[in-house]
């Protein structure tokens, strides 16, 4: 019994997630004491042909914060071989974006043509980004 015990408050010990501090900005004092997962959340897009289904493959996009205009694009994001997947944002996006909700803009290009653009709101909460509202799979 007692290792059991032992078996079991370890596998708890290395299992319970970790608040990082890093995302726990001055002033969220909702965010005090909250234990955060250690799992990284991307806000993706799939964007694929009205007319076969199949994905469609950008040359580049931006994703711009509406309320300044600030190109808030991840980086160095291959766009080589992602099947139609763009990243909106991710949790290494928590500073540039509000625990309130947070509009952005994704523009995507073909050989620099604009071919789709798209609004959605995004939020983070104390730990992780995550989508309000906006279609994630778009057609064009």
């Amino acid at each position: 019994m007692q290792k059991q015990f032992i078996l079991f408050f370890i596998l708890f010990s290395v299992f319970l997630p970790n608040c990082e501090k890093e995302n726990v900005k001055p002033g969220d004092s909702d965010c005090e004491g909250i234990f955060c997962t250690d799992i990284f959340v991307s806000v993706n897009i799939l964007i694929k042909h009205s007319n076969d289904n199949s994905p469609v493959i950008l040359t580049k996009y931006k994703v711009i914060r509406t309320s300044d205009n600030e190109d808030i694009t991840i980086k160095d994001n291959d766009l080589t071989d992602n099947n139609g997947y763009y990243v909106i944002v991710n949790d290494s996006s928590t500073g540039l974006i509000t625990n309130k909700n947070t509009e952005v803009e994704f523009q995507g290009y073909i050989n620099d043509s604009l071919v789709v653009q798209k609004l959605f709101i995004v939020k983070k909460d104390c730990c992780h980004v995550s989508l309000v509202s906006g279609d994630p799979v778009v057609y064009i």
